[in-house]
């Protein structure tokens, strides 16, 4: 299992959501350069990269992208502390996820 954060969703729930599952790999579209792709160009470079879910803050991306080759994961909002908080949530959905599948994750507000 692979896992490739969008643009919109801080880097920094890398760590958290590889405690939550294990050794898995989960990495940021913009370590792959990949922040300029349209969402259909997006979603066959992660599935070229063997990425098997795609965790997004963009919720319509899976109704415009219903043939999707990997699992989407639409989050509601991407605050970096609500991200990290809602991280066991989030790895369940992309346990639970099959490919071309989507899901989305309510995340709680987290103040400051």
């Amino acid at each position: 299992m692979k896992v490739l954060l969008d643009v919109g969703v801080s880097p920094r729930l890398r760590r958290p959501l590889r405690e939550q599952l294990g050794v898995v790999a989960v990495e940021s579209a913009e370590l792959h350069n990949w922040g300029s792709l349209r969402d259909d160009e997006l979603l066959a470079a992660a599935k070229r990269g063997g990425f098997t879910a795609f965790v997004t803050t963009d919720k319509r991306m899976a109704a415009e992208q219903p043939h999707a080759p990997v699992a989407i994961i639409a989050v509601d909002h991407g605050t970096r502390a609500g991200l990290v908080a809602g991280a066991a949530g989030i790895a369940e959905a992309i346990r639970s996820t099959r490919p071309g599948e989507h899901r989305l994750v309510p995340i709680a507000r987290v103040r400051r």
